[in-house]
């Protein structure tokens, strides 16, 4: 589904400059479920960001990143958009949920109602919202929730365009060890149901060793299976 060829990203402050992915080549396979694991600082984030296209790669003649076969040009926004919006749900370790916004507005935001009626928008939010335990919350703000609570409706709103793939930074890395294993069951269980991938960056030794595909990034390379 997703494919990465040569892909290196180097960060520049001043004269320094820094590579965090060298040379990474690497695919996500319909209904993988990744975990990928490494130090702090090692680039796990920046890999993240440019498999979900929020991050350019280094130019490079060798280098391409393919969506099904399509070679993703990386200087073209509004295709990068329609990309992301069709493919991809992400999911942060900081929910980056709108606080002034109510559950409920939260979980629309992604939604393009020239694909997907506002009414049936609604009411798919609605039964999400069920699935994971919130409805009766859809009107609270997002500072009335607890930490669990509001990676729940992080994890809705994800879902709401049906992504191919659920790319995770770190879901769990603010929450306790029963919430971690509640979040990582429902990431489990909304990745069969939607036959969706599952790529998971953590810190988390016992999420890392429960995917089907471990992966180390160490020097900025990728270990498969190590």
């Amino acid at each position: 589904m997703i494919k990465l060829e040569h892909i290196s990203k180097t960060f520049k402050t001043g004269s320094t400059s820094q590579k965090v992915l060298d040379n990474v080549n690497f695919q996500i396979n319909d209904n993988d479920f990744i975990t990928i694991k490494g130090p702090s600082g090692c680039g796990k984030s920046t890999l993240l960001g440019i498999t979900s296209l929020l991050l350019s790669p280094d130019h490079d003649i060798r280098s391409a990143l393919y969506y099904d076969d399509f070679k993703v040009n990386f200087k073209k926004e509004k295709q990068l958009e329609s990309l992301r919006m069709h493919n991809i749900g992400m999911v942060f370790q900081s929910t980056n949920l709108i606080s002034s916004l109510s559950v409920l507005e939260n979980v629309l935001l992604p939604v393009d109602y020239k694909i997907i009626p506002r009414r049936d928008a609604i009411e798919k939010a609605k039964l999400l919202l069920t699935k994971v335990g919130l409805r009766e919350k859809k009107n609270f703000k997002i500072s009335l929730l607890s930490g669990g609570e509001a990676q729940r409706v992080s994890i809705v709103r994800a879902l709401m365009n049906d992504p191919k793939v659920l790319f995770c930074d770190e879901p769990t890395g603010a929450l306790d060890k029963e919430t971690s294993s509640e979040i990582l069951e429902l990431l489990l269980e909304f990745s069969k149901e939607n036959n969706s991938a599952l790529v998971i960056v953590t810190h988390d030794n016992d999420i890392w060793m429960s995917g089907k595909r471990k992966v180390i990034l160490e020097g900025g390379r990728l270990i498969e299976n190590p």
